[in-house]
């Protein structure tokens, strides 16, 4: 029988053979260590080429606000250019418009003053007999187309200074008379043979505005549109044109108005 003591030294040796004779478990995460670090790796390089492109969009996007910075300042620049242009077109036309500041008559003394003066050559009315209380009237419109009479010879006679001087003599006269309107329009047509055309201009308008009625106004709105198209006035000259094919749609007038509508030059012929 053993002792106790021998009992315990007995018990204490198969304890420690059997802790020498059993190996431990090899840690379950060291057969995956290599690929976890390598699925590590691969996750930095995926970040790394991820923060490239990132990068590369930035500097896109920088480029392309940069180019629209640049462009928004040139659009800027061209709606400048293009309104101070306008400006400009538009200071040109209102020089290049026939000024009207002068009341009618105002323009018609400075007419008269620079035309020669309408020598004695009038026609003498013959005598008529008629009641006292109109010898008056009578007289005034023998006058007036006696007047008339004499301006038109001279314009017919290829005398046109002193034809516009004639009429211009009867208009002042004869404000109201019965050859107004028809002075107003010879007196245009003897200011266009001496090519003063901005004056022939304000005739033919106060016969096309203001005697509507008149056997010459017809003629005065496409001389009207003639002489604006010497002056090279192209967009009166096709408002006037229309202007006549509207008050007179038929009839040799319209014919007329519309074939000196193609013969108008394109705006994209006008010379700037």
């Amino acid at each position: 029988m053993l002792k106790p003591s021998t009992l315990s030294v007995a018990l204490s040796l198969v304890l420690l053979t059997g802790c020498v004779t059993t190996k431990p478990d090899p840690e379950p995460w060291s057969a995956d260590k290599p690929l976890i670090v390598q699925s590590l790796q691969d996750v930095h390089v995926g970040n790394a080429k991820l923060q490239d492109k990132l990068d590369l969009l930035d500097q896109r996007i920088l480029d392309l606000e940069r180019a629209n910075a640049e462009q928004q300042t040139k659009i800027a620049m061209l709606e400048a250019s293009v309104e101070k242009n306008k400006k400009s077109s538009v200071k040109q036309a209102n020089k290049r418009k026939p000024k009207r500041k002068k009341s009618l008559n105002k323009r018609l003394d400075a007419l008269s003053a620079t035309l020669a003066p309408v020598p004695t050559l009038a026609i003498k009315a013959k005598p008529v007999s008629v009641a006292k209380t109109n010898t008056s009237l009578t007289v005034n419109s023998n006058d007036e187309k006696n007047a008339y009479t004499a301006a038109y010879l001279a314009l017919k006679s290829g005398r046109y200074d002193e034809s516009s001087a004639g009429f211009v003599k009867v208009i002042k006269a004869h404000p109201k008379g019965e050859y107004t309107d028809q002075a107003y329009y010879w007196l245009g047509e003897s200011l266009v043979a001496l090519l003063r055309n901005e004056e022939a201009l304000e005739s033919f308008t106060v016969v096309a505005n203001q005697y509507p009625k008149s056997s010459k106004h017809a003629a005065a709105l496409l001389r009207m549109a003639s002489v604006y198209k010497n002056m090279k006035y192209f967009e009166q000259a096709k408002k006037t044109l229309q202007r006549v094919i509207n008050v007179y749609p038929d009839g040799r007038t319209a014919e007329r108005a519309r074939a000196e509508l193609k013969l108008l030059p394109q705006p994209s012929e006008v010379k700037k």
